[in-house]
């Protein structure tokens, strides 16, 4: 069998594992693979059929001649499968140079155009939402792309826009071009925030169409490029050079775009708790500043009550004082015509208790028009109905007084 070794892995002290692809390139989509197991006893026999310089590292991106031993096993829950083991390596391939060539022509002709290559154009999107994915429509690249960013499409974090090319064959260079124009029309009607190109492993002459002029210049017009070419021992391409990064894998490039997505989300949570700290601070010191404000006021309608109550409380002492004064000067005069005279030193005697007095009324101001109690609102009518400390109402023909009956000494003559 004449095969292209993509990768090799090893199998600790059992050998090693090849994954095999085309040795010559296709115009298939994604080149066929195969896993083949080299025993470590299989590798002895090899090396000394052709020499002990066999290094199975070495082997990667190189064209072999294998013979194999194939049979089928039955895989649990996935059908048959074909195993296969190498028996013996009959030649390996130089490593071609051609695509080396070619890689360094088109990246010193893209220089010359002054175009801004490699990592100097990335520019790290704030939040990324509209990605571009270039890859074959039927093969492990896109699948393990999807695989990757699947959950976050799912969840609505980004859109995963989906164009489909041809990596090998003679159509592959105006299929790529094409593919980084319409990457380009998505860019103008979305604004991308990166555009994944991703293949899978195989044969070094199966990259010459990225390292073409027509597609790496082309590839220059496209924003935030995220190159995932073949494997980690894959030769890198010009279109590793001009993109902005550059990953060995289809995986390590789609969890770059998963990265970029969780980084935006710790932002957006640090910056909604900057938010709600500022905003706790904002409203705190508002507070504050209200309710200094509400305590001032208060302060200053209890300063105005507390006046207020002062001049009415001093201007009630002075009614009550003429009022009495007046009754009592009325009353000492009663029947007599005389009128009473008030003198402030004269001895004190004492006056009876509220409804101690006789059944006969005493006499009343003809000026008072009404005397009511505070509390039930019953009407005075008699001296005897008045209580010590009872509240009233005078009731005047121009206003209405507050008094309290307070029982006190008086003199008079």
């Amino acid at each position: 069998m004449r095969a292209s070794v993509l990768t090799v892995a090893p199998l600790g002290s059992d050998g090693h594992l090849l994954l095999l692809g085309e040795a010559d390139p296709s115009s298939s989509l994604e080149p066929p693979r195969l896993k083949v197991r080299l025993a470590a006893a299989d590798l002895a026999a090899c090396r000394d059929a052709i020499g002990d310089a066999l290094d199975p590292a070495a082997l990667v991106n190189r064209t072999v001649v294998l013979r194999l031993q194939t049979s089928l096993r039955q895989r649990y829950g996935r059908g048959a499968g074909v195993q296969a083991r190498v028996i013996a390596v009959i030649s390996v391939g130089a490593v071609p140079v051609e695509g080396e060539i070619q890689r360094e022509r088109t990246l010193q002709r893209l220089r010359r155009e002054g175009r801004r290559l490699g990592p100097g154009t990335w520019e790290v999107p704030e939040d990324p939402r509209h990605i571009a994915l270039i890859a074959a429509e039927f093969g492990d690249a896109r699948r393990d792309v999807e695989h990757v960013l699947r959950p976050l499409e799912e969840n609505g974090l980004i859109r995963l826009h989906r164009i489909y090319a041809m990596f090998e064959g003679p159509s592959a260079e105006h299929s790529l071009s094409e593919a980084f124009g319409r990457a380009g029309e998505l860019h103008r009607e979305h604004g991308l925030s990166a555009t994944l190109v991703c293949r899978g492993g195989g044969p070094v002459e199966g990259f010459q169409a990225l390292n073409a002029y027509a597609t790496v210049r082309a590839a220059t017009g496209t924003p935030n490029v995220i190159a995932g070419l073949g494997h980690a021992g894959t030769p890198l391409t010009a279109l590793d050079a001009v993109a902005a990064r550059s990953e060995p894998t289809p995986t390590a490039a789609a969890i770059l775009v998963r990265r970029l997505v969780e980084a935006t989300g710790v932002r957006a949570e640090r910056a909604l708790a900057a938010f709600d700290a500022a905003l706790a601070e904002n409203l705190e010191a508002a507070g504050r500043i209200a309710l200094a404000g509400a305590l001032q006021g208060f302060a200053a309608s209890l300063g105005d009550l507390a006046e207020l109550a002062d001049r009415r409380l001093r201007q009630l002492n002075r009614g009550v004082e003429r009022s009495l004064l007046t009754g009592l000067a009325a009353a000492a005069g009663v029947g007599t015509g005389a009128t009473a005279e008030i003198k402030p030193y004269a001895a004190p005697i004492e006056v009876l208790g509220f409804g101690d007095g006789d059944d006969d009324d005493p006499a009343w101001e003809p000026g008072w028009a009404l005397v009511t109690a505070a509390d039930t609102g019953l009407v005075i009518e008699r001296y005897r109905e008045l209580k010590s400390h009872m509240p009233l109402f005078l009731h005047f023909r121009d206003g209405t007084i507050f008094v309290r009956v307070v029982p006190t000494f008086v003199t008079y003559n």
